[in-house]
């Protein structure tokens, strides 16, 4: 038995459809499921996305989107107008439930697993409990500082929506994965995490790419009007929306 993590899905339904239909394939023999936060924002299904994971029972962590949604801090200060119409969009697709939802998620969780002990987050945080807004990644000095806190011999984090492992015999490894949300073509990918069975305990960890409906998701994208996409949409999920839609009227 191993555990399923994935994060940083940002509003991509079709994708996180799909992440979860594959975890529940009696093959993958899977036991945990971990989300790593980010569920909302960019993408035209924020609610969905977070009713789904809702639904499936996943084990979630708040993501710095998230928090923004809750709590004003530092980052939504330094935001651009833009920006902020963006969050605000976001914000007016979400039901009640959605925010009491996102309310019950920790900023963190661990995991005693097969003699390791997991650790799972968005980010590194700061003392007020308000997720990084910086990316300084991918330098083991820095990650042990980050994370010195967190107690544990393994660091799942995401946040950076870029894949990168660093596995160490002696010290902490971390995993760092992609996003699962932003998706050029018509995969996206979750993580598999596993503790051998011999007397060595090395881990096994691997990426599964799993296919989903990239047509239905650029069709919504095209369709929703979502602010600053004209922006973010290329960057993200490499489509081309040349004119930024008309916001329906708040009356």
């Amino acid at each position: 038995m191993g555990i399923a993590i994935f994060t940083d899905i940002h509003g991509n339904l079709e994708a996180l459809e799909a992440i979860l239909k594959d975890i529940k394939k009696k093959h993958r023999k899977i036991s945990h499921v971990y989300f790593l936060g980010d569920a909302i924002t960019f993408g035209p299904d924020s609610s969905a996305c977070l009713k789904l994971l809702q639904k499936h029972n996943v084990k979630c962590v708040i993501g710095n989107h998230e928090q923004r949604i809750i709590r004003y801090d530092k980052s939504v200060s330094e935001m651009s107008y833009a920006g902020l119409k963006h969050m605000e969009y976001i914000f007016h697709q979400l039901d009640n439930e959605d925010l009491k939802f996102i309310k019950s998620m920790p900023l963190d969780r661990h995991l005693d697993y097969k003699g390791y002990r997991l650790y799972f987050a968005h980010y590194s945080h700061d003392e007020k409990g308000v997720v990084k807004e910086d990316f300084e990644v991918y330098s083991e000095d820095v990650l042990d500082k980050l994370f010195e806190k967190s107690d544990c011999d393994v660091v799942f984090f995401g946040h950076i929506h870029e894949r990168k492992l660093i596995i160490r015999q002696k010290g902490r490894s971390y995993f760092c994965l992609e996003s699962s949300g932003f998706t050029k073509g018509d995969k996206t990918s979750y993580t598999y995490f596993g503790i051998g069975e011999h007397a060595s305990g090395n881990y096994d960890i691997y990426r599964i790419d799993v296919k989903y409906n990239h047509k239905k998701f650029v069709e919504k994208m095209m369709r929703e009007p979502i602010p600053e996409k004209v922006k973010f949409a290329k960057k993200f999920f490499n489509i081309d929306v040349l004119d930024e839609p008309a916001l329906p009227n708040a009356e």
